[in-house]
């Protein structure tokens, strides 16, 4: 299974669509359920929700099974039915690619023990979580160097010392951008994949603090840090990323 997750209008959606494309050679049976279709995919059984007619998540899900998919997409999981269902899919051979709200990538595992899932189920049945954000970036139009506010910079977590590392560029405004400064959206993600270490630590109920430490370890850059690297290379400005992710 592949979680992604984020709030709505994050682009969710669209980043399992651009997965799902890259990975159908048409060998494959790849089934969704979606509420709603949001893209018509070629070589794909697209299943629209429909809630009046008893048609949900869950239940759609189960019919889904029955006809062997290699690849299944569900649209969101919203209740701990469809969670539990689309875990056993993960866990019987199948390729299980679905959203969740969440704030970030390792609250995404507290969101599915609360809502049933045994710990040892969801650790087998999980690959990875992806959580992501869309940042405005700079209009390439209007675009000229900046230099923020020492109190901007204070407030954004960045020390007088490392603002040297920084190319501070911002939009001033034109016909191009409609004088917002900004043109265009990037998504920036956070990568959870699970390892034997962070496995046990789930299964263990280990504290929230060391399961970042872990996945830290592990090489998970989080989303902020994601979100600096465009202020970094020019792409976005502190505004932006402050108003998109929080300072650590």
């Amino acid at each position: 299974m592949l979680l992604v997750t984020g709030p709505t209008g994050s682009g969710k959606t669209t980043t399992l669509y651009a997965v799902i494309s890259e990975i159908n050679t048409g060998h494959d049976k790849i089934v969704t359920i979606e509420d709603p279709v949001e893209y018509q995919l070629p070589g794909v059984l697209q299943i629209p929700v429909n809630e009046k007619k008893g048609l949900t998540f869950a239940r759609g899900l189960r019919s889904i099974l029955r006809h062997d998919p290699d690849k299944i997409m569900v649209g969101e999981i919203r209740d701990a039915e469809t969670a539990q269902i689309a875990v056993q899919s993960a866990l019987t051979g199948h390729l299980v690619f679905t959203t969740v709200h969440a704030n970030n990538a390792l609250d995404v595992i507290s969101r599915f023990l609360h809502m049933g899932v045994a710990p040892q189920s969801f650790v087998s049945a999980i690959n990875g979580i992806l959580a992501q954000r869309l940042v405005r970036t700079n209009c390439p139009h209007c675009s000229v160097p900046d230099q923020p506010d020492p109190d901007l910079l204070a407030d954004s977590g960045i020390f007088p010392h490392a603002a040297s590392e920084f190319r501070f560029f911002k939009g001033r405004g034109c016909a191009q951008c409609r004088g917002t400064g900004y043109q265009g959206r990037k998504a920036i993600a956070e990568l959870l994949r699970l390892n034997d270490d962070l496995r046990e630590l789930i299964v263990g109920a280990a504290p929230l603090r060391r399961l970042r430490e872990e996945a830290q370890r592990a090489g998970m850059r989080d989303l902020r840090e994601a979100a600096l690297d465009l202020v970094r290379r020019g792409e976005s400005t502190l505004e932006e990323i402050n108003r998109v992710t929080f300072v650590a």
